[in-house]
């Protein structure tokens, strides 16, 4: 018996002389699965595992067996768990203390299967214009594409590649998988040929090395296997027909399902041996299929092989005398080198680089020159085979043919030559328009130094399609066919260019100087311009000026044709002939101080602007962007100013030229006088302030006329938009605003002329008193006026003195006042007012219309809508009254619908809608009731009184409108004087037709 010291030396030599006889690259760190003994966990592995005793003392030593067995062993000797290449040979281990007191059962496998190789999405072969690379595989994926370095690659993914735009391309992969113990499949290869959309290659796709199948071996000539029991591991001979490698499995899963299995073996021609291993103890079946690979197939023995292991003994697996012959795939710049599954670690080296033990698939890249590549065999005994080498061809790189004289994608004209490379010749097939070339075959003709010509044809852009391949393809690395095909479009232009167009913004008219510019297009463009048309053209090299002349109009002819650079000549446009009239300055505040006022040099300031055209005689001032005016304009001739202008001084409904009056000088208040002259204002955007008195416009002979424009005035004592003393006045789609100032007044006209259209005044809460139109000894016609005014005391909407005025189709809404407000007011005045729309919401007293001092005041078609503390729809003092198919609704404590000096005529107030007076008829008669009114007055067709929620529906846009279930409906007096619209411009029921009463008929 040992001593103890003795023993645990005795153990250590065994765990060095163990870990020596292991595999290498070694299992786990050892640990102590059980007590007494050293070694991996329980797991799976891929590698032999050595299980090692930790002590030798008699009386300590643990005993063991593998499950079935009856006897127990002593554990006093490394146990080496290992599996034959291929194989996953699990073993059961029962363990037992050596007094009995422990015991425990531990399950190791040994995995040396190799996972399936992978599987690619996209099956080789032509994939057309783009291939998504990808991997089927539960495992680690490892790719090359066209010769890169294995890198990982996720089976979730995809990797797109295109083809060149001119010729073929094969893309070429090799990938295979690890599993998670580590063990490498073999690689699996793909390769597709990519080429351009419409052509189709002329030859069949290189084929990528095929994986090795597996079949039975019907014919078992030359094929047998023996093994031969060596106490402790058994020697397996497999002998095979020539030029077949030997292969064998032990336990295979599916021997006809996998070659995963299978390991190939080497040794002498014909016949290869090598050991199969197991530990002491072990004496399971082992079951041992055996066959051989030969051209790419593996057939296997029908009936396998089937050993009990004996009596362990430590034998080693030693290795042979050659070792097992590498498989390599070749491409065109890259070898991928593999070993297949076999009893032996191999080691390799590349060149005079250093051993290294092989593992996985191997890539190479090729060079210039070949390259060696060196490799053995190492058994597990530490025995090596001797060294091997295998000779690498050179890189062969593919390109396609090279052409000189056209590129793909070219345009040409009016011939081309296409020549190959000197010192080479290709064939090709050629077709015109989107017909497809023919496939290249040996009867093809063959492009040669002479070159080909293209000549195209008169008037047309031909399309050319050609197809080009090397006079001698050529296959790269073994793998398939390496001829790149190219593919060529071109064309060959004879078609006229298109013809000159003149650029935006030149038209037949221009009151200054003009540019001639033309669009940008293909080829160059010859232009002539003259006064007859009969001028020289020359080529055009930028924009050309048609100046004006100052003693009158000048005419311009403008002739142009182009020319591509090919010599193709476009038809002539058709010419212009163009106007340049020089009555017009341009004001933009951006321009300079003394600028010319033309269209590119504008004057920067209004005034100077309009004095400056007065002065040359000029007609018109036309303004752009914001112009300030900073003092008062005397106009005594002809002059419009008018906004609408883009950058391009092109006319815009959308613009505006915004006018800042800014005077200089309190004497002169008004920014325009007008003195014998006629004033125009159109597109302006107008804003004045400032203090004291005055306003925008002061007439005092001649005429004005402002057409949609805007204009606000602010600040001082007292502020009138337009004042007019003897000069017709007329205003159309413009509006006036005015605020911040004691008294604002929009238009003051006397003895003239007044007609405004579609015209909106405003006045804010910040002024006291307001009169929005005031008209003496004149003649008025205003319809689509809109007043809106919140003044803080007083107002007048609308005063006609010793005048004639009509008023149509207008809304007038009040609010806010302190004192007395009038509407509509005559004083020894005809006023006529119809299709009006009244909305007052006022603090202190409401007179709707008056008439004074003889007038004849005519109501028709009014909607009148009064809150008032007091209030009168109608007031007349010496004065003729008319009030007919009107509304008035009103609210307040005393509300008086007709106060008057005189007796109501007969039919002079008839069909009218009246709501919430108090009293009808106050003055020289009396009426308080809806019937003394009708007694009064005597109508063809009586008034009546209607509750507003009966008489309206709904408001819109703030103005209440006419319900169906209303009398008002059909309920009026057909009348010849009152407007043929309605509020909203409608027409009205004929004459002889009932319409409807108010403001609005539906």
């Amino acid at each position: 018996m040992l001593g103890p010291k003795r023993s645990l030396a005795c153990a250590v030599a065994f765990s060095a002389a163990a870990l020596c006889h292991a595999a290498p690259g070694g299992g786990a760190l050892p640990t102590e699965p059980f007590p007494g003994i050293l070694g991996p966990p329980a797991g799976s592995y891929a590698e032999t595992q050595v299980l090692l005793p930790a002590t030798l003392v008699a009386g300590t030593v643990p005993l063991y067996r593998f499950s079935g067995a009856e006897s127990w062993i002593p554990f006093d000797r490394p146990l080496y768990l290992s599996a034959f290449a291929g194989e996953e040979r699990p073993y059961t281990l029962e363990l037992r203390s050596a007094n009995g007191a422990d015991q425990a059962t531990l399950a190791y496998t040994i995995d040396r299967r190799a996972p399936e190789p992978p599987a690619f999405t996209s099956a080789s072969g032509d994939a057309g214009s783009l291939v998504r690379i990808g991997v089927r595989s539960n495992d680690a994926v490892f790719m090359s594409v066209d010769g890169s370095p294995f890198e990982p690659f996720s089976p979730d993914e995809a990797r797109t590649i295109r083809s060149p735009e001119d010729s073929t391309r094969t893309v070429r992969a090799a990938a295979f998988v690890v599993d998670g113990l580590g063990n490498a499949s073999r690689p699996s290869f793909a390769s597709w040929r990519l080429f351009p959309d419409g052509f189709a290659p002329s030859s069949a796709p290189a084929e990528p090395p095929r994986p090795i199948s597996i079949s039975l071996a019907e014919d078992q000539a030359g094929l047998a296997a023996d093994i031969v029991d060596l106490v402790g591991s058994a020697r397996l001979t497999v002998r095979a027909p020539e030029g077949a490698v030997p292969c064998a499995a032990v336990n295979p899963i599916e021997p006809l399902g996998s070659v995963s299995s299978y390991v190939e073996l080497s040794g002498a021609p014909g016949a290869a041996s090598c050991v199969v291993t197991f530990p002491r103890g072990y004496d399971r079946d082992l079951l041992v299929s055996y066959g051989y690979v030969k051209d790419g197939v593996l057939f296997v023995a029908p009936q396998p092989l089937r050993f009990r292991p004996r009596f362990p003994a430590d034998e080693g697996s030693g290795a042979p005398s050659v070792p097992v012959s590498p498989r390599v795939g070749l491409d065109a710049s890259t070898a991928y080198v593999e070993w297949p599954a076999n009893p032996w670690t191999i080691f390799v080296a590349v060149g005079d680089g250093d051993f290294e033990q092989y593992g996985r698939p191997l890539r190479v890249a090729l060079g210039e020159s070949p390259r060696i590549l060196r490799y053995y065999a190492l058994g597990q005994n530490g025995a090596r085979s001797s060294v091997r080498s295998l000779e690498l061809p050179t890189a062969r790189p593919e390109e396609p043919p090279r052409l000189l004289g056209i590129a793909n994608g070219g345009r040409y004209g009016p011939s081309v030559v296409a020549t190959p490379y000197p010192g080479t010749s290709l064939r090709y097939e050629l077709a015109e328009g989107d017909a497809e070339p023919r496939p290249i075959a040996e009867g093809s003709p063959v492009l040669g130094e002479e070159g080909l010509r293209f000549e195209g044809k008169d008037g047309e852009v031909v399309a050319y399609r050609l197809r080009l391949l090397a006079d001698s393809p050529r296959t790269v690395g073994g793998v398939g066919p390496g001829s790149v095909e190219r593919f060529v479009r071109f064309s060959v232009d004879r078609k006229a260019p298109p013809v000159p167009v003149v650029a935006q913004g030149l038209g037949a008219y221009s009151s200054a100087d003009s540019l001639v510019a033309f669009r940008e297009q293909e080829g160059t463009v010859f232009v002539s311009v003259s006064e007859d048309g009969r001028g020289p053209f020359a080529r055009f090299e930028g924009p050309l000026s048609l100046r004006g002349s100052d003693d009158g109009r000048k005419r311009y002819v403008v002739r142009a044709y182009s020319e591509d650079e090919f010599g193709n000549r476009s038809a002539e446009m058709k010419a212009l002939d163009i106007l340049i009239d020089r009555s017009s300055l341009y004001a933009d505040a951006r321009g300079r101080p003394g600028a010319s006022g033309s269209p590119d040099d504008p004057i920067p300031y209004l005034d100077d602007a309009m004095d400056a055209a007065m002065s040359s005689g000029k007609r018109f001032v036309y303004v752009r962007g914001t112009v300030p005016l900073r003092r008062t304009v005397v106009v005594t001739g002809k002059l419009t100013v008018r906004g609408g202008f883009d950058a391009e001084w092109n006319e815009s409904a959308k613009e505006y030229a915004s006018v800042v009056v800014s005077l200089d000088s309190p004497s002169s208040p008004f920014a325009f006088v007008v003195d014998q002259g006629d004033l125009g204002l159109s597109s302006l955007a107008v804003t004045m302030g400032g203090e004291g008195s005055g306003g925008l416009l002061l007439a005092r002979s001649g005429s004005v006329s402002i057409e949609g424009s805007r204009i606000s005035l602010s600040g001082g004592v007292e502020k009138t938009a337009v004042k007019s003393n003897s000069a017709s006045v007329r205003i159309r789609s413009t509006t006036i605003g005015l605020a911040a100032t004691a008294t604002g007044r929009g238009i003051d006209v006397g003895g003239a002329g007044l007609y405004m259209d579609d015209t909106a005044i405003s006045c804010a809460s910040s002024i006291r008193f307001f009169e929005a139109v005031r008209i003496s000894d004149s003649e008025a016609a205003l319809s689509g006026l809109r007043i809106d005014a919140s003044p803080t005391q007083a107002m007048a909407a609308l005063t006609a003195v010793r005048s004639t005025a009509a008023v149509e189709r207008s809304v007038v809404a009040i609010k806010g006042g302190s004192s007395s407000c009038r509407v509509f007011s005559a004083s020894d005045a005809r006023l006529s007012v119809s299709s009006v729309y009244i909305d007052a919401a006022w603090k202190g007293s409401v007179e709707a219309f008056s008439a004074s001092n003889g007038s004849a005041l005519r109501v028709a078609q009014v909607t009148a809508l009064v809150d008032a503390p007091k209030s009168v729809f109608a007031g007349s003092s010496g004065s003729a009254l008319e009030i007919v198919n009107s509304i008035a609704t009103f609210s307040g404590p005393a509300s008086v619908f007709i106060r008057s000096d005189a007796p109501l005529t007969s039919g002079s107030v008839a069909a009218n809608c009246l709501w919430g007076f108090s009293s009808f008829v106050e003055g020289r008669t009396e009426a308080v009731s809806i019937g003394s009114l009708n007694e009064l007055a005597r109508p063809v067709r009586d008034n009546f009184v209607e509750e507003p929620a009966r008489t309206f529906y709904a408001s819109v846009k703030g103005l209440r409108r006419l319900a169906r279930a209303s009398s008002c409906v059909d309920g009026g007096l057909p009348a010849s004087w009152p407007s043929p619209y309605d509020l909203f411009g409608s027409e009205r029921a004929g004459r002889g037709s009932a319409p409807d009463i108010g403001a609005e008929e539906l």
